[in-house]
């Protein structure tokens, strides 16, 4: 079953994660940065099991523990980061002896929609959803422009390309990102596709 939580006694699943962040990686490197990686129910609605921060270092690898999880039980794997796209696992694999592997950057295919960017021969999550409110737009470029103009610099969402500083290099990223109408992508429940029904009928009412 793996190893044991030896507070809680209870088993610990282990998932091995390979992912790059598409601002963060020069096409050989990544700089390492901190990523939210929650576990996700297979089936509508998709409730949350469980959620842990760890750290992707620099060739995008990071292991994250859970007690949640069962073996066997098919997940989706959800990645969120600072200033990044949240990105959905495409399909639900299952632990296995209390271990899972999951590479994000040997096809586009691996995220769900395939909503992953091309980088050097690497599929990397999109970069530039500052405000993280699931779209790379002009309100990420605001929050960009508004922190390079006073001279911010550390660690910073507005810092698209992890550098230390927000400047025109942030910008750039977000803006072609943004060009290419980039956002979330992940599996619809009920109440997401009623909403959406519910908000197109709302604007052709509008257009009457």
């Amino acid at each position: 079953i793996g190893s044991v939580d030896s507070t809680n006694f209870v088993p610990v699943l282990t998932l091995n994660l390979t992912a790059l962040i598409q601002g963060f990686y020069n096409g050989s490197t990544m700089i390492s940065d901190t990523v939210t990686v929650e576990i996700h129910n297979a089936t509508s609605p998709y409730t949350i099991v469980e959620s842990k921060k760890g750290v992707l270092n620099t060739a995008g690898v990071g292991t994250f523990a859970f007690t949640n999880p069962v073996n066997g039980t098919p997940y989706y794997l959800v990645i969120k980061h600072r200033n990044s796209i949240e990105t959905w696992s495409a399909t639900t694999p299952s632990f296995t002896s209390g271990a899972l592997s999951y590479d994000f950057t040997t096809a586009a295919t691996k995220a769900f929609g395939s909503n992953l960017a091309l980088k050097s021969g690497k599929y990397c999550i999109y970069s530039g959803d500052v405000n993280q409110d699931g779209a790379i737009d002009s309100g990420d470029l605001g929050l960009i422009d508004n922190d390079y103009t006073n001279y911010l610099i550390g660690y910073l969402a507005t810092d698209v390309n992890g550098d230390g500083t927000a400047d025109s290099a942030d910008m750039a990223q977000c803006d072609n990102n943004y060009s290419l109408y980039i956002s979330v992508v992940k599996p619809a429940s009920p109440l997401n596709v009623e909403s959406f029904i519910h908000e197109v009928k709302f604007e052709k009412s509008k257009i009457k």
